[in-house]
């Protein structure tokens, strides 16, 4: 090695770019600059943009704005893996979006991969549409052909507006985006509107939709479901449903339909609502079946669990979350066992610990407990 050689920058632009992109910040990337001249551009081909603004980060926030848009003009890179930026909430809703709609148009251009974009909101992190009496900006979602996944947290007064025709949010998911696979969606709609999302490409899909009338999915290839809103309506068609997490509200068959489902799934979670616990009698067999009971006070609740309840699948792992009243603690703990000899691991959450002894004692099956 002759004397002064440096070795590091004479890699190859791809083992580079494994390095920096390990640092997990576009930031820290840029800062290696200062290490060689051979290093100063090796960030703007990065195959990942991380464009995190940190906390501790000096005034005035809108020079982090300067930074998304200088980064973005100046990379060079064919195709993104991943784009991820991310405002802090000192913003307070501030951004306008004739800002935002270039970082959108250059993911729509250049994102093979994740999309990753959050805006923090004005004041509460769910709002109406109009400000002061006036109506929202228009926010435009341009047509994203290779985004694979996508996850918006856009809090800010906006209407969203496609550059196709039909609602919003059907045309993102089903035709704007053909090859969306993980969409996470937090959105408040305007209006109370039914949506349809009808997708060959879905893999999962978190659904967090305010307002939703009436929800129609039907995805073939769709594993994993998450729906965490009250919804009037539904029928879902997914034949490779393997995850499903229920935490609305409520769960009435004769609304809320399930065609074209398997009967045995991976994982199933219920949130704390007595109704919501009839939804197991979909199903015949779970590995891991996670429970958030809530039984009201008096005879008419206790009653409305025991039917909810008077069929469970078999199951390998039961995890039980309490928001129980101390009377029917143990009477509701039973009726539930009577339907687990297949468990072999209980797990149970804000729960007391007398409970877990009288377990030992009532269920010794049980492989592992845990009274947490």
């Amino acid at each position: 090695m002759d004397a002064g050689e440096d070795c590091i920058s004479g890699l190859p632009d791809e083992l580079l770019h494994a390095i920096l992109v390990r640092l997990g910040s576009t930031r820290a990337a840029v800062r290696t600059g200062v290490l060689s001249r051979r290093w100063r551009h090796v960030w703007a081909s990065l195959p990942e943009l991380v464009l995190e603004e940190r906390v501790d980060a000096p005034p005035p926030p809108a020079s982090f704005l300067d930074t998304v848009d200088a980064a973005l003009a100046a990379c060079d890179a064919p195709a993104l893996e991943r784009l991820s930026i991310a405002l802090r909430a000192e913003y307070g809703g501030g951004v306008l979006a004739g800002r935002i709609e270039p970082w959108l148009r250059f993911a729509s251009e250049r994102v093979v991969g994740a999309l990753f974009l959050y805006v923090p909101p004005r004041i509460l992190p769910f709002f109406e549409p109009e400000v002061d009496g006036e109506e929202a900006a228009v926010l435009e979602l341009p047509a994203s052909g290779g985004v694979t996944g996508m996850d918006l947290s856009l809090g800010g007064p906006w209407r969203l507006r496609p550059p196709s025709s039909g609602f919003e949010l059907t045309s993102l998911v089903c035709t704007q985006c053909p090859c969306l696979r993980d969409p996470n969606l937090l959105i408040m709609l305007v209006d109370a509107s039914n949506l349809s999302v009808r997708s060959e490409s879905l893999q999962s899909l978190w659904f967090s939709v305010w307002k939703t009338r009436q929800l129609e999915i039907v995805a073939s290839r769709l594993e994993k479901l998450s729906v965490s809103n009250a919804i009037d309506e539904a029928r879902i068609s997914a034949l490779k449903l393997a995850e499903l997490s229920w935490s609305n509200a409520a769960y009435d068959p004769r609304c809320h339909q399930f065609d074209d489902v398997g009967h045995r799934l991976r994982l199933l979670e219920l949130g704390q609502s007595s109704t919501v616990a009839s939804l197991m009698q979909q199903f015949d067999e779970v590995d891991e079946l996670k429970l958030g009971i809530s039984i009201p006070q008096g005879i008419d609740g206790y009653e409305s669990f025991l039917n909810a309840t008077n069929k469970l699948p078999k199951c390998k792992i039961l995890s039980i979350s309490s928001a129980w009243e101390h009377h029917g603690l143990v009477p509701g703990m039973l009726h539930l066992l009577r339907s687990c000899n297949s468990t072999r691991k209980l797990s149970l959450f804000d729960c007391y610990l007398y409970m877990g002894i009288f377990l030992i004692l009532v269920a010794p099956w049980f492989e592992l407990l845990i009274v947490v």
